[in-house]
């Protein structure tokens, strides 16, 4: 699912109207793409669960920032004259 490329629409019906009228796809896009602006924006990455018996996939967005990596306190720099 996250490498795309394979569409699984919930209402058949109404992705070939948005085909035919000429604002859908068949890509399989979808789910990479909003991983992409994502990780552009900077944000929180994506979490995908997939359930079974119902089937069901929960996309979870957060708009929150990606927390920056930790450095080790070797990294620092030493304050003088303080």
């Amino acid at each position: 699912m996250l490498k795309g490329g394979i569409s699984d629409p919930r209402n058949k019906a109404l992705m070939k109207m948005f085909n035919m009228i000429g604002i859908g796809e068949r890509a399989g896009s979808g789910v990479p793409d909003i991983f992409a602006v994502w990780s552009s924006q900077g944000w929180t990455e994506p979490i995908v669960e997939e359930q079974y018996d119902p089937d069901r996939t929960i996309l979870t967005l957060v708009f929150s920032e990606k927390q920056a990596e930790k450095t080790s306190g070797k990294n620092r720099r030493k304050r003088t004259g303080q």
